[in-house]
């Protein structure tokens, strides 16, 4: 081979050559870039699956918080109850025992002085002798002293007699007396034992409420999340009050037929120029079916104390207040505005335990946060009387009043109807 032949194959594998280098150094990153995005995505769809998992766990954590905190403020309204029931129990002993220990002091007294008088009449009749009604008689002595000296003894002995059953009574009512001031003791200490007990019940439900609470802010993501369970809570609320209208048509309709009969007799007796006075049942019954009327300052305040929030201030987002809330002392009574029958009384999320009272013509007054209710579904209620106590249900830091009037079903606002 000639070298001019050799030095041009020579050219031709260099050249070759490089351009399969160059080939290479050219497709080798665009093979690495592929897979870097691919291993990316597949993190991201890695991270998104644990994000997933993790919400889940987290909804399951909070329902189960949920369920763990409407069962904890149950046992707080129940336990509640209980000591206020209990606190009454033992102020009515407290002043039994101070009414039979005054009547006691008084007995004791006048068992003294009963004592001492029959101490004298004894004292008087030893001092006279044994003379004795016949011996006056037979002793020879005039008849008409002998007279005078038969009606002394007589008398004498009858007072004396008096006096004995007399004694002999106060004796009798004051052991009488003192077995009821003891049963009245022993009732007074199992009263103390149970006020203390159910103190005691109070405070630990109270501290595993502060547990849950705490866990459950730690698991709750704020602003979109709560604000998503805010309008569930809203949603639910008005649910069970639909479902306990619902319930409770049948007997509103009836009593509205009732009511409506009663002032159908007011206005037929008007027209004769007569009246007619309805029975206190038909009272009672026309005033809790004839609505709160026009807004005008005329019903009670449910509780008083300084309003935290106002109707349709903003609660979260878009979101308001479709009622106010009241700062009031824990325990304190929340009160009827007016009077109405007991349409709902129970735990609901966002609101702790609720109690709505119906007024009649659409008409209703919501009471939430509350310790414990103390009345019950059906239940004829009165302007002014208490119904719950004032707590910090449904998982309030504060103790409060969530206090709503709805008119239609629709939240209006409560100010205008409520007194100064």
């Amino acid at each position: 081979m000639s070298k001019s032949i050799y030095f041009s194959l020579m050219r031709k594998v260099l050249t070759g050559s490089a351009l399969l280098v160059c080939g290479a150094i050219l497709v080798q990153p665009r093979f690495s870039l592929a897979d870097d995005n691919k291993d990316q995505l597949k993190n991201i769809q890695q991270s998104i699956a644990e994000k997933e998992k993790s919400v889940k766990a987290q909804k399951l954590q909070r329902g189960s918080l949920l369920d763990q905190l409407q069962s904890q403020e149950k046992i707080i309204a129940a336990a509640s109850r209980k000591l206020r029931d209990t606190q009454l129990t033992l102020s009515g002993l407290n002043k039994d025992i101070a009414s039979l220990n005054a009547s006691i002091d008084k007995l004791q007294k006048q068992q003294k002085t009963q004592e001492a008088l029959l101490a004298k009449q004894l004292d008087a009749a030893f001092r006279l002798g044994k003379q004795s009604g016949l011996q006056l008689i037979f002793g020879g002595e005039e008849s008409q002293r002998s007279e005078r000296m038969l009606a002394y003894f007589s008398y004498f002995n009858q007072a004396r007699q008096k006096n004995i059953d007399d004694l002999k009574k106060t004796r009798s009512d004051l052991a009488s007396q003192r077995i009821t001031l003891q049963s009245k003791q022993v009732q007074q200490k199992s009263a103390l034992s149970d006020q203390q007990t159910q103190q005691q019940k109070l405070e630990q439900a109270r501290v595993a409420r502060q547990k849950t609470l705490t866990s459950l802010e730690s698991s709750l993501q704020k602003d979109e999340q709560s604000l998503v369970v805010l309008r569930a809570n809203q949603t639910r609320l008005q649910d069970k009050i639909a479902a306990a209208e619902r319930a409770a048509r049948a007997r509103a309709e009836q009593e509205a037929r009732e009511a409506a009969a009663v002032r159908a007799k007011e206005q037929q007796a008007k027209s004769k120029g007569s009246t007619y006075k309805p029975t206190q049942s038909e009272q009672s019954l026309v005033s809790r079916t004839g609505g709160l009327g026009r807004p005008a300052g005329q019903d009670l305040w449910p509780v008083r104390g300084s309003t935290l929030h106002q109707f349709g201030e903003q609660l979260q987002g878009e979101l308001r207040y479709k009622g106010i809330v009241i700062a009031a002392r824990e325990g304190s009574d929340v009160r009827a505005i007016a009077d109405g029958r007991v349409l709902l009384a129970d735990w609901l999320q966002g609101y702790g335990l609720v109690v709505v009272v119906d007024h009649g013509r659409g008409d209703m007054s919501l009471y939430g946060y509350n310790q414990s209710a103390l009345v019950n579904v059906g239940d004829q209620v009165k302007a002014g009387q208490p119904i719950a106590q004032v707590g910090t249900s449904g998982g309030q830091g504060q103790p409060s009043l969530y206090f709503e009037i709805r008119r239609q079903g629709q939240a209006v606002n409560p100010l205008p109807w409520l007194g100064r």
